[in-house]
């Protein structure tokens, strides 16, 4: 689907880029920009900066970067057209499309077809459930206490004793090889053929909010590995960024979820009445899941195994859904493992009586981190104390939350208000440096990524602050541009993105966004960001701006030197000696700012 540029803008005009980022992530104001937790890669301390008076976002760790749209579009792994949407309907606004192309035609059908072969496999292993082949699978349901309401109501199904059924199945609905192995049902092999992964087990559909089948989880019965399988990634389906029960949950209007370990927890919890229950789908709880969460505003209870993988799994989900703005709580369901074993033995009532007394997630991985140390000896105490208060640096986004959590901890554990202070300072994570220190740039010098992310920018400081300035001031062209050429620029990002933009001041239609869809490339996008995350200095003077923009005007023609005497121009001794001329006469005058100058 297409949009007129006059919709496309009032969308983005309706959408504030901290606005819509802060309802995904926690953020908070350091200047003029917004800082957080970056949604696309894990890290502990904040590098992802929302700015404001350009709309755009860069994560200064990875490398991210781009608009309102482009936000939502990789948040959401969403297309354009459904970025757009998300944005519209979250403004109150109607959707005006235009004409699909050929090609977004292309790929909505592909997707509609995929997931219309994924709804008919499930229909085939539904209906295999209830005839001789899948007696053992339904036996299995059963005897786990399901109904046969949850069990159509789940469209629980049973794939036959080899993986070839639901192959030709789907091949006398007239589905292609190749577009059953693009929705995940089957492979192809020398050894096997065309034959589905999906054998011998129970089958679990996985449904999105729109009601179609994406993928499967199967159990294996008997004591084959893996125990549970689940559709491999295709284009309709990522496990990371979708939830097991999520579109029953989600209709139920609950102001919580109970977050599951697995399937048949899910179930159980929905047979008993508890319908906003959810699980990861076969992997553990990921970042993506805890943003989907985070969006409907809910609260997190969380009802994993009391074993000590699902001790684990709980510790790790509350990090998770914490560094997103969610505190969660721990459900107890001791002495019983699972959701599915307290119902059977205890019921719903007392099952709501736990999820009353559930324990504040925070305090809880505090008394499991008492639990793992000697109290007794003044030694394991210390460090008991040291990592209670270490774990309050995953408040660190939110000072307010993190003062609460810092008093609980004086009041619930004894310690006092300078103990856990100068623990604070101890246990403060490198990258926050002194005590005032604050993940941002200074005016025109932009944080350093962290080494190992993503390989380091090829364009200078100077540079970045000049095209940042003129952005900001494209009235300060009149000046730069008797200077400076695009070609001036490091080679590569840098020299597209100045050229571009040099190109849109000389004719008068600079804008970001026109610079930004001017682009195109994803990577350009990114990296257009990251230099142009910076404002204009705030100077009280003329006289001191001009002084500054000679200075970095300067340094980019220094620069210009560096890339000339890289290059195999066999004219470049002479151009680098002009240069340097021109360089020598700018650091001893003052700057041109009119053509009569020039004499």
């Amino acid at each position: 689907m297409r949009f007129s540029d006059e919709f496309l803008e009032e969308v983005k005009s309706r959408n504030d880029i901290a606005d819509v980022v802060g309802s995904y992530i926690p953020l908070k104001k350091k200047g003029n920009n917004y800082w957080g937790l970056c949604p696309f890669h894990n890290e502990k301390t904040p590098s992802f900066s929302v700015y404001p008076p350009k709309q755009m976002y860069h994560c200064f760790g990875c490398g991210e970067g781009g608009g309102v749209i482009n936000f939502v579009m990789k948040y959401e792994n969403a297309s354009f057209a459904e970025a757009v949407k998300i944005l519209a309907e979250r403004a109150g606004m109607e959707v005006k499309g235009m004409e699909e192309t050929g090609e977004e035609k292309a790929k909505r059908a592909r997707g509609d077809v995929l997931r219309q072969i994924n709804s008919d496999a499930a229909l085939f292993f539904m209906n295999n459930l209830y005839t001789e082949h899948g007696k053992k699978g339904l036996d299995y349901l059963k005897n786990r206490g399901l109904s046969d309401e949850t069990i159509r109501h789940f469209g629980l199904g049973f794939a036959g004793n080899n993986g070839r059924a639901v192959v030709e199945h789907l091949r006398k609905k007239g589905y292609s090889d190749e577009l059953i192995i693009a929705s995940g049902i089957a492979t192809n092999s020398e050894t096997y053929g065309m034959s589905s992964s999906f054998f011998g087990r129970v089958m679990f559909p996985i449904i999105n909010t729109d009601k179609k089948v994406i993928g499967f989880g199967g159990r294996v019965l008997g004591s084959g590995e893996p125990k549970y399988l689940n559709t491999s990634e295709t284009p309709i389906f990522d496990k990371r960024r979708n939830l097991y029960g999520y579109n029953f949950a989600k209709r139920a209007r609950k102001k919580y979820y109970i977050l599951c370990e697995g399937y048949m927890d899910v179930i159980s919890m929905h047979q008993a009445g508890f319908d906003s229950a959810i699980a990861s789908l076969g992997t553990a709880f990921t970042e993506e899941q805890a943003a989907m969460i985070k969006r409907d505003g809910c609260e997190v209870y969380l009802a994993y195994d009391m074993d000590e993988a699902g001790e684990k799994a709980a510790l790790k989900a509350v990090r998770m859904l914490t560094a997103v703005g969610i505190t969660p709580k721990r459900i107890s369901m001791k002495p019983c493992k699972d959701p599915d074993e307290f119902l059977t033995k205890n019921g719903r009532d007392e099952f709501g009586k736990r999820l009353d007394e559930a324990e504040n997630g925070f305090l809880y991985i505090e008394d499991r981190v008492r639990e793992s140390f000697d109290l007794s000896d003044p030694e394991e105490r210390y460090k008991c104390e040291r990592q209670i208060v270490e774990n309050l640096w995953m408040f660190a986004v939110d000072e307010v939350r993190m003062n609460s959590y810092a008093e609980s901890v004086v009041k619930r554990y004894g310690y006092t208000a300078s103990e856990v202070s100068r623990l604070l300072d101890e246990t403060r994570p490198r990258e926050y440096g002194s005590k005032d220190a604050a993940p941002k740039p200074s005016a025109y010098s932009p944080p350093k990524k962290p080494v190992g992310k993503k390989k380091e920018n090829i364009w200078t400081a100077a540079e970045s602050s000049l095209l940042t300035w003129v952005t900001d001031e494209p009235e300060i062209y009149s000046v730069i541009r008797r200077y400076l050429n695009y070609d001036d620029f490091s080679p590569g990002s840098c020299r597209t993105i100045a050229q571009k933009a040099f190109e849109m001041l000389e004719n008068g239609t600079y804008s970001n966004q026109a610079l930004f869809d001017d682009l195109q490339d994803e990577v350009l996008v990114s990296d257009a960001t990251g230099i142009l995350q910076n404002s204009a200095p705030d100077i009280d003077t003329s006289e001191k701006r001009m002084e500054m923009l000679k200075d970095l005007i300067i340094r980019v023609m220094e620069r210009s030197c560096e890339i000339l005497a890289g290059n195999d121009d066999p004219e470049k001794e002479l151009k680098i000696f002009n240069r340097r001329l021109e360089i020598d006469k700018l650091k001893s005058g003052k700057l041109r700012m009119h053509d009569e100058e020039e004499n």
